[in-house]
């Protein structure tokens, strides 16, 4: 099926999820499939998961994100469950919180109507973020199920460089959260770049670590972003990741992908 997929000329992204695993394994041929892969459309974009990628397989790839988990004793401490951090220079940070988002929109449609899913972003203000409109036919289909709200000026924002409007789209963004977390409706939130937000110092840390101790125990909280500076609440995590980045397109001058990267 992948082959028929790749050759056929239908698609513009192939994900092949847990083949390195497979190909660990030995239940595939690894010769075969990268040259498969070499022989692709230029403008297809196809992505491998799972642990042990061969080298082989890894040789050809234009990218290469790597996840290393760490353990925080201090959440079994506090009591607490259902906190996520996806944090790290490498590529798949928002990427895996969306990945959650649409399990748990999965979940909501076949299983508990009542597991409802926000994704709040921050430092992602105005338009063109291609996940939008995939976000909002899930809204449309399904508008009990998921809620989006996007924070923050249509720029960049350097550290030195904060404008006022990036502390009120940044406390905005908060409330929003707050108040979410507190009223137990969502079964799942996705905190999109909330690290990079407080180590740029437009939230403080105290108010996000009291509100995640005091989160509904069935309430799943995800946060993503970089960090130069740990926060606080990564002792609160019972799942941290941190995304390491052996391989980089833009390392060789190659342009971000529009539908890959935003």
């Amino acid at each position: 099926m992948a082959k028929g997929a790749i050759a056929s000329g239908l698609y513009s992204v192939v994900v092949l999820d847990e083949i390195n695993p497979v190909l660990d394994l030995g239940l595939l041929s690894v010769e075969e499939v990268v040259k498969t892969l070499l022989n692709k459309s230029p403008d297809l974009e196809i992505i491998a998961t799972g642990r042990a990628a061969p080298q082989a397989l890894l040789d050809i790839a234009d990218l290469h994100s790597e996840m290393k988990a760490y353990h925080h004793p201090n959440a079994l401490a506090h009591g607490i469950e259902g906190i996520e951090i996806y944090t790290g220079a490498g590529k798949g940070k928002s990427t895996s919180a969306l990945g959650k988002a649409l399990q748990a929109i999965g979940k909501g449609i076949s299983q508990d109507k009542s597991h409802r899913v926000l994704i709040l972003q921050w430092l992602k203000g105005g338009v063109g973020y291609t996940e939008d409109a995939a976000i909002a036919a899930l809204h449309q289909s399904y508008p009990n199920l998921v809620d989006h709200q996007r924070c923050g000026r249509d720029a960049i924002v350097w550290r030195g460089q904060q404008q006022e409007l990036d502390y009120v789209e940044a406390e905005r963004g908060w409330e929003i959260a707050r108040a979410a977390i507190a009223s137990g409706l969502y079964k799942t939130i996705i905190l999109d770049e909330l690290n990079p937000t407080v180590d740029l110092e437009l939230l403080p840390q105290e108010p996000i670590v009291q509100a995640l101790l005091r989160k509904p125990r069935d309430t799943e909280i995800i946060i993503t972003g970089r960090c130069k500076n740990p926060p606080d609440y990564f002792d609160l995590a019972s799942v941290h990741s941190e995304v390491y980045c052996h391989k980089h397109y833009a390392e060789k001058g190659v342009d971000l992908k529009r539908g890959v990267d935003f």
